[in-house]
Parts: C-alpha cells; sequence; structure tokens
C-alpha cells in the first residue's frame, strides 16, 4: 500500500487502513512524503495464553527526506452512520486487542528508500474468551529532535498510518442481519446490525430492476467495510445512485445482497422510488 501527506484533515477508514494527516506549527523543509507499507491489516488466530508475532514494513520513497517514526498501539470504532471514526487509549472497549500487543521499534529513523519493519508481539491472555477482538497500530511521523526549534510560526503537515490489528479467539460467533434498506438523497444504503462477538467485512450489491421484470437496469457495490460487534454494532453501507441516463427516475425492485463472511449471503429486496429533484 501507498501512503502521502496530504492536505485533508481527517482520517478516512478502509478495511483495516486509516490515514491521519496532523496539522502542527512548525518550520519544515517544502517535501512531500511517501512510503509503502504491507501488509494492509495484521491478522492473528490464537488461543488463550498463546504469544504469536506479525511485523509491518514501511519503506520510505527516495525523494523523501530522512523522516523520525513512532508506533503506538491504539483503539477504534466507528458511528453508526459510517462516515466517521473515533480513536481512544487500547483498552477502552472491552473487545480491545491493545493491551495484549507490544511494538518493537518504538521509534525509528527511516532514511529515503530504506524499510522500517515493526514487530507486533500480540500476548493472548490464558482467561480470554472466544471472538474477535481488535485495535490499531498506528505510525506518526514526528519531528526531528535534532532540528532546530521553530523561531516562526507555520504550517505543515504530519502524516499518521493505521492498520487494523484483528486476533480471533477460537470459536468466534458470527451472525448478523439486515435490518433497513432505504433510497435517499441521491445513495443506495443498507444497514446491518452484527449480533455476533467477530468483526465482519461487509461486501454486497444494489439490484435495479423495473417490476415483473428479471434482469438488472443496474447493479451497484456497496461496502468493502468493517461492521464491528460493539461498542456500536448497527453500520449503514451506501453508494451513490447513477446520473438518470442510467437508472432513469421511477419505481423499481431493488434487492440488495450482502456478503458478510457467514455461511450464508444476506438478502432484503424492497419496491422503491427514485424520484430527484428537476434540478439534477
Amino acid at each position: 500500500m501507498t501512503g502521502m501527506r496530504h492536505s485533508d484533515r481527517y482520517r478516512a477508514l478502509f478495511w483495516g487502513i486509516f490515514v491521519a494527516v496532523v496539522p502542527a506549527l512548525a518550520r519544515a523543509p517544502a517535501y512531500a512524503i511517501s512510503f509503502h507499507f504491507s501488509p494492509a491489516t495484521i491478522s492473528v488466530e490464537a488461543a488463550p495464553g498463546q504469544t504469536v508475532s506479525r511485523t509491518l514494513s514501511l519503506t520510505l520513497a527516495k525523494e523523501c527526506a530522512p523522516t523520525h517514526f513512532k508506533a503506538r498501539v491504539e483503539d477504534w470504532w466507528r458511528n453508526e452512520g459510517n462516515d466517521r471514526t473515533f480513536y481512544a487509549q487500547a483498552g477502552t472497549i472491552a473487545h480491545s486487542c491493545g493491551k495484549w500487543c507490544s511494538v518493537n521499534p518504538v521509534e525509528s529513523a527511516v532514511k529515503p528508500d530504506e524499510t522500517m519493519t515493526v514487530k507486533v508481539t500480540v500476548h493472548v491472555p490464558g482467561d480470554a474468551k472466544p471472538g474477535g477482538y481488535w485495535s490499531a497500530l498506528t505510525i506518526d511521523e514526528v519531528p526531528d529532535p535534532t532540528e532546530p526549534r521553530p523561531t516562526g510560526v507555520s504550517m505543515i503537515f504530519r502524516a499518521s498510518l493505521s492498520v487494523a490489528i484483528y486476533v480471533e479467539i477460537p470459536t468466534a460467533t458470527r451472525a448478523a442481519r439486515i435490518s433497513g434498506v432505504r433510497i435517499a438523497d441521491g445513495r443506495a444504503s443498507v444497514t446491518l446490525v452484527n449480533e455476533g462477538n467477530i468483526p465482519l467485512r461487509v461486501n454486497g450489491t444494489f439490484e435495479f430492476r423495473k417490476p415483473g421484470e428479471e434482469t438488472p437496469v443496474i447493479t451497484i457495490p456497496v461496502g468493502g467495510e468493517p461492521i464491528l460487534p460493539e461498542p456500536i454494532n448497527t453500520c449503514t453501507f451506501s453508494a451513490a445512485l447513477p446520473d438518470s441516463a442510467k437508472l432513469p427516475d421511477g419505481r423499481y425492485k431493488v434487492r440488495v445482497i450482502v456478503d458478510a463472511g457467514l455461511d450464508h449471503v444476506l438478502g432484503a429486496e424492497r419496491e422503491l422510488d427514485i424520484l430527484r429533484p428537476p434540478n439534477r
């Protein structure tokens, strides 16, 4: 995967990948930081009492200046609307594996075209119960401690990436259901409830058919992100509707099919109207 500093002031959550850019007040050279890292997620299956290690590699691009990075483990979860991610100290949520994890090295200086390897060691407690646990390995760009302190005020951006850590202790319970399907504000949305005790990756499609016809007018993918069992176990996944040339206004039989990693797919069907404002 590739990360790059940019001007957005938020963390964008993907399946197991977070990218953060945080403003800071300092004097800095005018260059952009670019790097490649793998894997995209850290996944572990372990028994109670077992210790398992995984590594993450981050390679700084040739054109970058030497950069300092600092690693830490933190908790994360998402809001019900699936458009905001929250971060907190490791151990905040019940299913956190943050306090089970140690990282080495904690801090490292990386030269251009050089690779930093971070070892994550997961020590599963002997009394851990079956289920899924998660946290995130976050690697922040930090100021070079040898640089002089700034004499003026300027704006710079420091890169931060977070890779999800998932720990599964057999045998986890996987269960989910669809609680709603909606067409509104130019988007097709499906709401799911995670009724198990492990994060589930959601991938699905919306199929739009004219009533009485079997061939879809169009199919739209949705999902590609996780739904967690807590602290919020309900999540809405949505996708933008295509323009009226591809999906004309009218009444449709809307069918949504969801693969959440269960032993069966989830599905729902409703007849809904698509009515766009005249200026759209």
